[in-house]
């Protein structure tokens, strides 16, 4: 991304276009690969990551998608306003804000909760059946419980949260 542009739009009076920070915004330039927002709380830097983050569609590593998650409606408001400059668009990437991680690995183990559950209820409806016929059976559930697995460890929380992080992230930067 090069940089993100504001068009005129929304109601000034409400937040998010009350921001100040938001408000004057016409070009954001981006020249660098990474940029850091740096200013004091309160003066839109996580909203104009997040309005950038729906405005870009990105995937979100956390409980809800930007697009669903209602504590980002206003910045969804704003996203609608913003136009992303594109030296060439990737469909690599993600958002992750850190109170969405723990979202995140919480989503991980009641999804790895319910694939076991599902593969212990076919153990018991197929328990007179072929193991052939009980391994087709439960096959798409140890699929994805095995892909699961394999991307994100048996046990996000076993780590520390620097290391669940990493393990969650990675996957999505290679």
């Amino acid at each position: 991304m090069r940089a993100v542009r504001r068009r005129p739009g929304g109601d000034e009076t409400r937040f998010p276009f009350s921001v100040p920070a938001i408000r004057t915004l016409k070009t954001l330039e981006l020249p660098c690969p990474v940029t850091f927002f740096v200013g004091e709380n309160g003066s839109g830097k996580s909203t104009v990551l997040e309005a950038i983050a729906a405005a870009a569609r990105l995937p979100t590593v956390g409980s809800d998608d930007v697009q669903a998650d209602g504590t980002l409606a206003a910045q969804r408001q704003l996203a609608d306003t913003l136009e992303l400059v594109w030296s060439r668009r990737t469909k690599r990437g993600f958002f992750l804000r850190a109170e969405d991680f723990f979202g995140f690995t919480k989503r991980l183990a009641v999804t790895r909760t319910e694939l076991l559950a599902r593969i212990a209820e076919i153990e018991v409806e197929y328990a007179d059946r072929s193991a052939y016929a009980k391994g087709l059976a439960a096959g798409p559930a140890r699929a994805s419980l095995g892909a699961l697995e394999a991307r994100y460890g048996v046990d996000l929380d076993a780590n520390s949260h620097g290391q669940s992080s990493t393990c969650s992230t990675s996957p999505r930067l290679r």
